[in-house]
């Protein structure tokens, strides 16, 4: 009886590594298709931009949503059995469904990027002088980007060819016109190149938004819309990038062409702010300068940062009101006034702090 239960016992241990080694061979199958290429004949690429900081996880998910690779599980099980879980280089770079995950990964690994991500950001200025640079001025992006001053220089010194350029005068420069976007270069590019690929984006927000006659029906040509535009993108708060509208920005807007018609000075403290900065002198509501509108009636000379989308929709398309002014709350919020005695008492009420800054 103890023979017979022992036999037994022997068979099931017999059939129990049976299966075992079933499975192992049947994951190790599974684990190797899953590494082969996701579409042998796809030759497409696919453009994904690895971010400092960024994990293997987070790469295998997008891989494989956009259907790079056959599994994330599988493609993570290599890089931690290869050692190359930590060993992901920031950039951009092309793969194709095509390539097998070990093509992938050390593609991805090797440091040599196919495109480099630039980002310019709408409220940003040319140079990086500006009081509180944060690191977002066109010239920091392409400093960042590797390009040298003396190329960044000679950039914006370039002559483009833009019909965005409509009304701007001959010695004006390109403050204003490099629109905020995530564009993909390939190392080789110039800075000018770079400079021409965004004023060409902004010629086509444009013509898309139908902005010149927009702004010709409220009197102003393309280059005053625009400087109407980066005055109320740096006037306005809270509106978030790539939006089509913002109606803080088109109340500010309601303000600014509400004192053009009653022949008032606009009134904006980011005007001189703006031109005490890129002059080097302190900022001050006195500064005598056509770019101070706190004395100056009309719009400043040119624009003085990149207008965002919903910036330059606000300036063609404000609201109606019978607003004449502004403020931007200790809380972020703006509030608004028809009268100087209810604008007193908005920075009475909300504006203890801000109100006292330069």
């Amino acid at each position: 009886m103890k023979i017979r239960k022992r036999r037994i016992w022997l068979l099931v241990l017999s059939i129990v590594v049976a299966i075992a080694g079933i499975g192992a061979l049947g994951a190790t199958v599974w684990y190797k298709q899953m590494l082969s290429p996701a579409d042998v004949n796809s030759q497409q690429a696919f453009r994904i931009n690895i971010k400092e900081g960024m994990g293997s996880s987070d790469i295998a998910k997008t891989l494989e949503d956009n259907k790079i690779i056959k599994n994330s599980l599988a493609f993570s099980i290599y890089t931690r059995i290869h050692n190359s879980a930590s060993k992901f280089k920031a950039g951009v770079y092309s793969v194709k469904a095509s390539q097998s995950v070990d093509e992938i990964i050390n593609h991805l690994t090797s440091g040599k990027t196919d495109e480099i991500a630039i980002t310019f950001y709408p409220g940003s200025t040319l140079n990086k002088k500006m009081k509180n640079s944060d690191g977002r001025e066109v010239e920091s992006v392409l400093l960042k980007a590797g390009f040298s001053d003396d190329q960044i220089k000679k950039a914006f010194a370039a002559k483009y060819d833009s019909l965005v350029f409509a009304g701007r005068p001959e010695n004006a420069g390109l403050e204003g016109y490099i629109y905020g976007e995530t564009f993909y270069i390939s190392p080789d590019e110039t800075a000018e190149q770079v400079l021409q690929r965004s004023i060409d984006h902004l010629e086509k927000i444009v013509k898309k938004y139908n902005l010149e006659e927009k702004f010709k029906a409220r009197g102003l040509t393309l280059y005053q819309g625009i400087t109407l535009a980066s005055i109320i993108q740096r006037e306005s708060i809270g509106c978030g990038s790539g939006v089509e509208t913002c109606e803080d920005q088109r109340k500010i807007a309601s303000v600014f062409y509400n004192r053009l018609k009653a022949n008032m000075p606009l009134g904006s403290d980011v005007t001189y702010q703006y031109i005490a900065d890129k002059t080097g002198v302190e900022r001050s509501p006195n500064l005598k300068s056509p770019y101070n509108t706190r004395i100056q009636k009309g719009l400043t000379p040119g624009p003085i940062a990149s207008p965002s989308l919903s910036a330059l929709n606000a300036a063609a398309d404000p609201i109606n009101s019978d607003y004449l002014y502004f403020l931007s709350g200790d809380d972020d919020i703006t509030y608004f006034a028809k009268t100087n005695e209810e604008h007193e008492a908005n920075v009475k009420a909300h504006c203890q702090k801000k109100c006292q800054i330069s």
